[in-house]
């Protein structure tokens, strides 16, 4: 009897447990936030382990990295390191280069070739040209095994930042094969040079949940300094080896073959200027797989957990023409033309992300990440060029972690802070208006 009461409230204390795991692992994947998980075995060893396999089963969690979770990286790198990379770093002034843009006179620096990234001869030729502050770099873990083409990444690293930028990389360079197509540029204020930090010995698999929790330690935090968002893409993009380029923001995730796939669409025809196709863009719940085909994404629309990117938050950013007509055509199967249109009223605020050329008008480099709508002014301009828009079937790019939403009050008086920022995109974004305004012919379909 006794025995039987004692193996009871083991089960019990077990299933108690379970659950508050399933809970914990729901409230972390609402924040977005890495996660540690401890065995008995690992704490006597003091080693870090990222989420279990039950969970990344289970899809409870998303998190950069963790479908390597448990493994541990390798004794080789992947990439080709430079500037006396990953232990020291050591480079002359004729390393450094200037924004595409600003260029000389401009405030931020740029340190290239940080990885070399060779794509081979086999790959699609289209480079998928990203960024990332320090704290977000594991991300390109998710693009290199779902892209098979090149990747261009550029990183916002001022300071120590770069120390946190290089210490991810290292970890996904011994961990994921597809880190060897990865081209990693370094940018930083003209008086913040990139450092490494002091090293310390690495405990954690390839999940890397041990060196991602240093987020809250960036320097850009510390120091309250703007991500120059679109220095970062003109300086991804035009590091580029391939005439075809998307532009596209590290957390939206590729659907599969969408390189290969779009390059057997145009079968070989040499990319043209004014001529751009763009990729769709979504968003699923935290707690869903981020899915792989468009059929994947359909059956997450039509429960309820899945939709067109920012549809909370900014119904018109994403929300392309024919999106009706998408999602009631089942899965092609492959890469199609679906709508060919332009960037005109009443679709005048629409971002779409795009695979073009490196040829396409550049981003406003004075805008930041902090004030929004940073695209808008590129995105103006290609509508005054008579831009056609060739909008997507078969292909799609997907947020992850999670689906974004209106702000409660708590989050607006926190989101408080980015009222100046937003004012001053504002002021730069009518002077780019009044300057295109004079340097093209008018169309009043193009409005602001």
């Amino acid at each position: 009897m006794v025995s039987g009461l004692r193996r009871g409230r083991r089960i019990a204390v077990f299933v108690a447990g379970l659950v508050a795991a399933v809970i914990f692992a729901h409230l972390l994947a609402s924040r977005g936030s890495s996660v540690l998980v401890w065995s008995e075995k690992t704490a006597r060893a003091k080693q870090p382990v990222a989420i279990t396999e039950q969970i990344q089963e289970f899809g409870l969690v998303y998190a950069a990295g963790v479908y390597m979770a448990g493994r541990r990286p390798r004794n080789l790198t992947f990439c080709e390191w430079a500037h006396g990379l990953p232990r020291s770093l050591s480079y002359t002034s004729a390393d450094i280069a200037w924004s595409p843009e600003a260029g000389e006179k401009g405030p931020y620096r740029v340190l290239s070739g940080v990885l070399g990234g060779y794509a081979g001869a086999e790959a699609p030729p289209v480079t998928l040209c990203t960024h990332a502050t320090a704290e977000q770099v594991y991300a390109v873990v998710e693009l290199a095994r779902r892209w098979e083409g090149p990747i261009s990444l550029a990183i916002f690293a001022p300071g120590l930042d770069a120390g946190l930028a290089v210490a991810l990389l290292e970890r996904a360079c011994g961990c994921e094969p597809g880190m060897a197509r990865v081209a990693v540029q370094l940018i930083f204020p003209a008086g913040r040079p990139p450092a490494l930090r002091p090293r310390s010995q690495a405990l954690g698999d390839c999940a890397a949940s041990d060196i991602q929790l240093r987020e809250s330690e960036t320097e850009r935090k510390s120091r309250n300094m703007m991500y120059p968002v679109n220095v970062a893409r003109n300086v991804a993009r035009s590091n580029a080896r391939t005439p075809r380029v998307l532009v596209s923001d590290i957390e939206l995730l590729p659907s599969e073959n969408l390189a290969s796939g779009f390059v057997e669409m145009v079968r070989g025809r040499p990319p043209r200027v004014g001529v751009v196709f763009v990729v769709p863009a979504f968003e699923v719940e935290a707690n869903e797989k981020p899915p792989n085909t468009k059929h994947e994404l359909l059956m997450a629309a039509r429960a309820g957990v899945g939709g067109y990117f920012h549809r909370f938050v900014c119904a018109h950013c994403q929300k392309f023409p024919g999106l009706t007509r998408w999602m009631l055509r089942p899965d092609p199967g492959r890469v199609r033309p679906s709508v060919v249109t332009r960037r005109e009223f009443p679709h005048h605020r629409w971002e779409p992300v795009y695979i073009g050329t490196r040829e396409d008008p550049l981003y406003t480099e004075d805008m930041s990440w902090e004030g929004r709508q940073d695209k808008m002014a590129q995105m103006l301009e290609m509508c005054l060029l008579s831009y056609r828009l060739v909008v997507l079937d078969g292909a799609f790019l997907v947020h992850a972690p999670g689906v974004k939403r209106r702000p409660t009050s708590i989050d607006n008086r926190r989101e408080a802070w980015r009222r100046p920022y937003e004012r001053r995109n504002s002021r730069i974004y009518q002077s780019v208006v009044r300057r295109l305004q004079k340097q093209y012919p008018a169309n009043p379909r193009c409005r602001q």
